[in-house]
């Protein structure tokens, strides 16, 4: 798996202070790398006000949940080289599979799942204007732990991600914006909100750890 700076040019002097930015990925991370440096760090977010605006028309509609929901945030992802890069091998399948919504919930650090699946899967988060979240840096990689929270997910200790070194990535998507999150990557919704849609691509084979 490659590291940050083998995803970087050579002449590139960026810390991973700078690649992981407030409002995105640093763009010195290309369309060429941006899958590897997905697998690698289980995370990929930018800004978007485009889909801030979408995200706020279907709140007002009732869509929020819906998955269909999605199709309207597809100029938004065949647009950017970087995001299409990393979704392509979910675009070609059925998808996506379900979409939840999800409110601000500060002081609490959930995940989708903890433990292994058959199937490749990932959560793309379209986020409202206002939105101000944190990520736990290749929490995905890591053996925490975690109990099932009241709204279907599971919550998972700041102890358990300290423990594990995972990196707290402040992120302020203050227009809206986009975060792609493997299926066991932890996130912490400050403020704002998230519709949440989960995409499979079961040709692949996907091994994760479970928390114990």
């Amino acid at each position: 798996m490659l590291r940050i700076p083998q995803l970087m040019d050579e002449t590139s002097t960026a810390t991973e202070d700078e690649i992981f930015g407030a409002k995105e990925v640093s763009g010195s991370v290309t369309a060429s790398v941006s899958l590897e440096f997905f697998r690698e760090h289980g995370l990929f977010y930018q800004e978007d006000a485009v889909v801030g605006g979408i995200v706020d028309a279907l709140d007002q509609q009732g869509l929020s949940s819906s998955p269909d929901s999605f199709k309207f945030f597809s100029g938004c992802i065949l647009g950017d080289d970087r995001i299409q890069s990393i979704l392509r091998p979910y675009l070609i399948h059925p998808n996506p599979q379900v979409c939840r919504s999800f409110g601000s919930d500060p002081g609490h650090i959930f995940a989708f799942s903890l433990g292994p699946t058959h199937g490749d899967r990932i959560v793309v988060h379209m986020w409202g204007a206002g939105s101000q979240v944190v990520f736990y840096d290749s929490s995905h990689k890591k053996p925490l732990k975690g109990v099932l929270a009241a709204n279907g997910l599971l919550e998972i200790p700041l102890a358990s991600l300290r423990k594990n070194g995972c990196k707290p990535i402040e992120v302020q998507m203050e227009k809206g914006g986009i975060a792609i999150l493997h299926y066991r990557h932890a996130f912490q919704i400050k403020t704002g909100f998230t519709n949440a849609y989960g995409l499979e691509s079961p040709t692949n084979d996907d091994t994760g750890t479970r928390g114990s």
